[in-house]
């Protein structure tokens, strides 16, 4: 009888969190088998040297921003990684090299597992809940792709910002007081605009009464009715 190897692996995925550009505690099961890896401690915004430092990471500690170089040069923001989670899974998989930059957020303690783990049949054999979760965080970062390329494909600029601060509320519990885990420029990078841009957005919010602070410490919501109509403005 087959059994279920992908229940349990991880705890249910917070759909809130994909719209806010972080994930975290994806992959937990691979604690089991650090010992397979190499482990090094990075200061905040250092840059993981990927290209040197070869193969599929895991976040035990800190955070990490993944960003992708567009052809023109521009560094874009699409991922925010939390303690918990592989990264650079489907890079090493594939042998794509695309542009991307990892870089750290805070101090992070990171384990590297070899590129030819995964190519190992008698560790994909002898363990199947590592691959199951590994399968299962690819498809939410997939999914996380698609649905972050469609929001963006669809209102302005300002629908776009309000989306961001709906969904910050949602994952806070439809709070209207709460803090924002990212700076403004990481917000700005993430949400594909100018820092200036969104600050004449957030300025134009305020004015209108929508919002009050925006800051890491404190984002306040004034007439959430009003941000939900602005962020399903298509």
């Amino acid at each position: 009888m087959l059994q279920p190897v992908f229940a349990g692996i991880a705890p249910p995925f917070e759909t809130t969190l994909a719209r806010t550009g972080r994930i975290e505690g994806l992959n937990p099961c691979w604690e089991e088998v650090l010992h397979l890896a190499t482990r090094r401690d990075f200061e905040k915004d250092a840059v993981i040297p990927h290209t040197r430092w070869r193969g599929m990471y895991y976040l035990s500690r800190g955070s990490v921003a993944i960003a992708y170089i567009a052809a023109c040069g521009r560094e874009r923001l699409t991922l925010r990684v939390g303690p918990g989670c592989l990264f650079n899974e489907a890079r090493t998989v594939s042998s794509y090299e695309p542009g991307v930059v990892f870089q750290c957020l805070e101090p992070s303690e990171i384990w590297r597992f070899p590129e030819e783990l995964l190519q190992d049949e008698a560790f994909l054999s002898a363990h199947p809940r590592q691959v199951a979760s590994l399968l299962h965080s690819m498809g939410i970062k997939i999914l996380i792709h698609y649905t972050f390329l469609a929001d963006m494909g669809t209102g302005s600029r300002e629908s776009h910002v309000c989306r961001f601060i709906l969904n910050l509320s949602r994952q806070n519990g439809n709070a209207l007081r709460f803090p924002c885990p990212m700076r403004q420029q990481d917000v700005a990078a993430l949400l594909g605009i100018h820092r200036a841009t969104l600050a004449r957005i957030l300025r134009q919010l305020r004015d209108k009464g929508i919002i009050g602070a925006f800051s890491c410490k404190e984002v306040v919501i004034r007439d959430a009715r009003r941000l939900e109509e602005l962020a399903l403005n298509n």
